[in-house]
């Protein structure tokens, strides 16, 4: 009886394959038909299995395209894209676990991984940079290229991402003359340095250089702030100098684009709440808007359901998650405690951070 079994066993297995094979036309021919009518499949250029290494021509870079509806999308390479994005911090997360949680983003489907640069943690002290170890920012974006992952950097100077002083190294204090954000001299010098280190770095990983890198963020923020009319401007071609031709982006919330926007520079905008002006600001800058579906939600609380299911139903060309992992905030980074929730605040420990 075993060895019949077992017999009858190997014959379904040997067969499967046939058997299922012959179906395969079948379904590929249903899932096609809609309203009974044949239609072609889909370019699969966007999926999340198609990574850097597959394109061979790479001439013209990620750009925004419109429709004749008004339907604008981000495009790569000629063909419709959507970012679907994750924020991994490298300089939160040990070296070792890079891969796993570039791994870990890459198996729930995402095609793109966002992370900040900070300044202070790779100048500490002035004159002094250190891009190794856990601040090997060139090995973890080549790290995500090789697992098949898009990379959008925030290289600041400031970057908020509830760090102390916003990622602005703290040696800047002891000039009582001073002033960040600003076109300042004594700000400005340090930012060339900075940038003279950090952006050399960045040229070769671009995606018109091979690399993953398919966006560069300017600041971030910079509209609650606003104490520089040619602070923006300044840094838009402190970058464009020194080589980097990906496209730019800024980010804001919604009632500060206008003071944070940058003529040649994408505008866009942190969804926090969907309501009817939510875009009114965006509008007066860019005639076309590109939807970004990202909301806040405080920590340990159940995420804002209603909101996020309205963002996705409205087909946004964004989408970014952040952040995707549960980083940690080593030595005297600090994080983020909320004001609106007391109750919870004993849930939020010093030495970790919902960012």
């Amino acid at each position: 009886f075993r060895a019949c079994l077992s017999w009858k066993r190997m014959v379904g297995i040997f067969f499967l394959p046939f058997i299922l094979s012959g179906f395969g036309p079948r379904f590929k021919q249903e899932e096609n038909l809609v309203f009974g009518k044949a239609h072609p499949p889909q370019p699969r250029f966007n999926w999340s299995h198609l990574t850097p290494l597959e394109l061979k021509n790479r001439s013209v870079g990620l750009g925004t395209e419109s429709t004749g509806q008004g339907n604008p999308h981000f495009t790569l390479e000629g063909h419709k894209f959507l970012i679907f994005g994750g924020s991994i911090h490298y300089f939160r997360v040990p070296r070792e676990y890079w891969r796993d949680r570039l791994l870990k983003l890459k198996a729930c489907g995402f095609n793109t991984v966002t992370t900040y640069v900070p300044w202070n943690l790779h100048e500490p002290e002035r004159g002094r940079f250190d891009f190794s170890g856990n601040l090997d920012l060139e090995a973890f974006v080549l790290m995500a290229s090789e697992i098949g992952l898009w990379v959008i950097l925030r290289p600041g100077p400031y970057i908020c991402s509830e760090i102390d002083l916003g990622g602005l190294p703290s040696w800047l204090l002891q000039d009582p003359r001073l002033l960040l954000r600003t076109t300042n001299k004594g700000f400005i010098e340090a930012v060339e340095k900075y940038f003279d280190h950090l952006i050399p770095r960045v040229i070769p990983l671009q995606y018109r250089q091979g690399g993953p890198v398919i966006a560069v963020q300017v600041e971030n923020e910079y509209g609650s702030f606003n104490k520089d009319k040619k602070y923006m401007p300044y840094l838009h071609k402190a970058l464009l100098r020194r080589g980097i031709v990906e496209l730019l982006l800024t980010s804001d919330s919604e009632k500060n684009v206008l003071s944070g926007h940058t003529k040649g520079v994408l505008a866009t905008i942190n969804l926090q709440k969907l309501h009817r002006n939510t875009f009114s600001q965006l509008h007066k800058v860019q005639v076309r808007h590109l939807r970004q579906a990202g909301f806040y939600s405080s920590f340990c609380r159940l995420c804002n359901r209603c909101s996020v299911k309205t963002g996705l139903t409205r087909r946004p060309q964004v989408f970014t998650l952040g952040p995707w992992q549960a980083p940690t905030h080593f030595g005297s980074l600090l994080g983020w405690r909320g004001r609106r929730e007391p109750c919870l605040c004993h849930l939020r420990l010093w030495i970790t951070s919902w960012r």
